[in-house]
């Protein structure tokens, strides 16, 4: 069987040229199954991704069957960006042979060619919106849309950090709330080598499944670009092209990354027109912004820009705060927004307490200017404190 001239003839791996896709078929485990044969079961942690070659397979869930896939289909897929239980089971509905595709070697060729995740990515969406159209049909199918929603927004909370950090140098607290099911803000903090830390806050505009799923394709793309090379242009490069080969309907991405050097008291950072963030300096007593660096991910025609990077002291007792615009735009009932000289004001008050306790105050005054007016953006805040 040649197995890259089958993948180049499936909907979900079609977009890919054909040497890395050679390279995806290499590291497939071909598996022959009698009909009858159970594939995966609902309630297992999904591993791999399934392609039918020939033969066909029925996907049931609870004794009822949802869908049977010919040759050229493929089930599983989102557990390549997920570790939550399958949610139906596949079984062979004849004598079957399939692909199994790992996670492990589809993470392994993202890092190698950024088309790969933009393709997948596509793909991906292209079926949810499809499940929207079936699960509007049935009663059965709207179920699974609001379990898929329900999965959607736990998958997405798992992409971010579980709980707050901290060494004997530094402390950090974040938050995020979606302002609807599925959001479009996205933080993370990394460890790095020789006592540096990554701090890494974006905003992809829009809400809803496309968000949501590059909110998952973002996370994998800043740790596997972090273990290759950490530095910001090199992250912010890889990000962009992710966000690039990813857009639709001219999706762009505002992002700010930061480097705290905790050994040599640096500070380093690139804002990609995100909000610019607070650092407060005691040494002077000011608080000062990290104003934008470079432009939106994303922009057509800027796929293979170079990105620039700022540095500053980052001394015992220094804050950051990152946050994106949900928190400065936030309405009251009478319409008026939070503003960022407002959010300036209550860190200076809060100044000598910790991350959590600063964040928390933020929180706090945040709600009591927006209480009784909806939720239109995501709110995301990150407070990191020097010790």
């Amino acid at each position: 069987m040649d197995r890259t001239a089958f993948l180049k003839k499936t909907d979900f791996l079609a977009q890919i040229p054909l040497e890395p896709l050679e390279r995806i078929g290499s590291k497939m485990e071909e598996i022959k199954a009698s009909k009858g044969a159970m594939i995966f079961q609902i309630g297992e942690i999904g591993d791999a991704v399934y392609f039918v070659v020939d033969g066909s397979l029925e996907i049931e869930k609870h004794g009822t069957k949802l869908l049977s896939l010919p040759p050229g289909e493929c089930v599983g897929e989102f557990a390549l960006i997920d570790e939550k239980p399958r949610s139906a089971s596949a079984v062979a509905k004849t004598d079957v042979i399939l692909l199994k595709w790992r996670k492990d070697d589809f993470q392994l060729a993202l890092a190698r060619n950024s088309e790969v995740a933009a393709g997948i990515i596509r793909v991906l969406t292209r079926r949810l919106h499809q499940d929207i159209s079936r699960q509007v049909a049935a009663s059965l199918q709207r179920e699974r849309w609001e379990q898929d929603l329900r999965r959607a927004h736990e998958i997405q909370m798992t992409m971010l950090p579980e709980g707050d950090f901290s060494t004997d140098c530094i402390e950090i607290s974040g938050y995020s709330r979606p302002a609807t099911f599925i959001g479009g803000d996205y933080y993370d903090y990394l460890p790095l080598e020789d006592k540096k830390l990554g701090v890494f806050l974006a905003d992809v505009m829009g809400h809803g499944f496309y968000s949501g799923l590059f909110v998952a394709m973002a996370k994998i793309c800043l740790h596997t670009q972090a273990n290759i090379d950490f530095s910001s242009d090199a992250v912010m490069s890889a990000m962009n092209r992710t966000v690039f080969h990813s857009v639709q309907s001219e999706m762009l991405m505002s992002c700010c990354y930061v480097i705290l050097d905790l050994q040599n008291k640096k500070l380093t950072y690139t804002n990609a027109g995100h909000p610019y963030p607070y650092h407060y300096r005691p040494s002077i007593n000011r608080l000062e912004r990290l104003k934008s660096t470079d432009l939106l991910l994303g922009i057509p025609g800027f796929e293979e820009t170079p990105f620039s990077s700022n540095e500053r002291s980052w001394d015992k007792g220094d804050l950051l705060v990152l946050f994106s615009d949900g928190v400065s735009e936030a309405k009251n009932s009478r319409k008026e927004s939070f503003t960022e000289e407002w959010l300036g004001r209550i860190i200076l008050q809060n100044k000598h307490k910790s991350s959590a306790q600063i964040k928390d105050a933020i929180l706090e005054a945040l709600s009591s200017h927006s209480r009784g007016a909806p939720q239109e953006d995501d709110i995301t805040l990150v407070v990191a404190k020097a010790l």
